[in-house]
């Protein structure tokens, strides 16, 4: 009974020590929408509107975390209930160095060898993205002399259900997208990248994520949180 009061007393208190916290979110003096904002400690998300503007209940002490695509997270500690203003920064985008090796020497039939190699490289480039994307031949697949096949019984058929993804393909867009520095910052090494996000995604819904084969700012952020709460679980694994 005394349990059961403490319990209580303490949502009681958490009740009403709780305020909305209100505050504008901006980039370089622009207001930015659509910043996923999450209280860490009793896990309420919310976005800021077309004007940068958000609200969400927090206590003093608590951890909001301010996530959106394309910016370097924002991570703050309520000290007060006085309005935030939220500055969060571009992430900068690489552009890859050219490498100029061969110099255009004035001859027409010299120089048109040049362009001639790159055109290659990049019909020899595409055709590995091709060939790294083709499913496996049978041939392949079908399991070898004295291997174990598991039986396949008749179950119950409810028909063809086509994704527009595969995991394989959620990965490699995740890869494209976070770009690897994010995972590198959780604390991956390069050659594990693949693995962690296999062995995370195992426990995350990506039903409608394959289905539709779309990614929303709503679905980045709550993979992030995944990722960062199964990053523990994969160095213990």
């Amino acid at each position: 009974m005394k349990k059961l009061l403490s319990i209580t007393l303490l949502f009681i208190l958490n009740f009403i020590f709780s305020q909305q916290i209100g505050g504008r979110i901006i980039s370089d003096s622009i207001s930015v929408s659509q910043v996923l904002v999450i209280n860490i400690n009793s896990q309420e998300k919310t976005y800021s509107d077309s004007k940068g503007q958000f609200s969400i209940t927090a206590n003093i002490g608590n951890e909001l975390r301010f996530i959106k695509l394309g910016y370097e997270r924002k991570v703050i500690n309520i000290k007060n209930y006085n309005e935030l203003l939220i500055n969060i920064e571009k992430l900068a985008i690489e552009i890859e160095e050219v490498e100029v090796k061969k110099q255009l020497s004035g001859n027409l039939r010299k120089d048109s060898k040049l362009f001639d190699e790159n055109k290659k490289k990049v019909t020899l480039n595409n055709d590995l993205k091709v060939y790294f994307k083709a499913p496996s031949s049978a041939e392949i697949l079908n399991a070898k002399s004295g291997e174990f096949v598991q039986p396949v019984g008749e179950g119950i058929s409810f028909g063809k259900i086509n994704n527009k993804w595969t995991i394989t393909d959620l990965v490699e867009w995740l890869r494209d997208n976070l770009k690897d520095d994010y995972f590198i910052s959780l604390g991956l090494n390069f050659s594990e990248i693949n693995s962690f996000l296999y062995y995370s995604l195992r426990t995350f819904n990506t039903r409608n994520i394959l289905k539709y084969g779309f990614c929303d700012e709503q679905d980045i952020g709550n993979l992030k949180l995944h990722f960062e709460e199964t990053f523990k679980k994969f160095r213990n694994k």
